[in-house]
């Protein structure tokens, strides 16, 4: 097993690895899309800024990963094009809207000592082998951070919630969503982490 950034990992089929690993763990928060793994997956390739990213890399595959900056770099910048291509030209259009509003907003904190993780995902094959805890202890032993942000983690992803109170994370935000009759989600919790308490 092996931890690095994504863009240090010599395979020529990172990104389509990577998004896989992605869909596994979000694919279900955007059925909406495409119910189809693959289509998804293919779809979203392009997506990922990859130097934003920590993977853990298990017999040439990725097991886990994880987006982490100090809160000022993106995880994911989209070409409408291609969601169109992909996904058809109205859920295409759909994506890109949602994509913009939920994923390229600034982050609640940022600054040189605070990280900004998100996306913490586990390839299915890998789940419940210590793969997300492993990368997120790597992540906390990062020495340029002190403060470790997590935001926006749906109240019904109670397996993250609990990997992350065991980490010791607390909770320090919780937001009521509006369509959760829609969505399933009744809050979005932010938690954060520091080194000395």
């Amino acid at each position: 097993m092996q931890i690095m950034r994504a863009n240090e990992f010599n395979d020529q089929y990172v990104r389509e690895k990577f998004s896989k690993t992605f869909v596994d763990g979000f694919g279900e928060d955007l059925r909406y899309f495409t119910e189809d793994k693959e289509k998804l997956a293919k779809a979203l390739e392009h997506i990922f800024i990859l130097e934003n990213f920590y993977i853990t890399v298990v017999d040439e595959d990725i097991a886990a990963i994880t987006f982490c900056t100090n809160g000022d770099k993106l995880a994911i910048q989209h070409n409408k094009k291609e969601l169109r291509k992909n996904l058809g030209w109205l859920k295409g259009t759909i994506a890109n809207v949602v994509f913009k509003k939920e994923f390229q907003k600034p982050p609640v904190k940022t600054g040189d000592k605070i990280a900004n993780i998100g996306f913490v995902a586990t390839a299915e094959k890998y789940r419940r082998q210590g793969m997300a805890s492993t990368l997120m202890n790597y992540i906390l032993s990062l020495p340029q951070y002190e403060t470790f942000l997590l935001e926006t983690i749906a109240d019904t992803n109670t397996s993250a919630l609990q990997l992350y109170k065991n980490l010791g994370f607390k909770e320090i935000k919780r937001t009521k969503q509006k369509h959760t009759k829609f969505s399933g989600i009744n809050y979005y919790i932010d938690m954060a982490y520091k080194k000395n308490g």
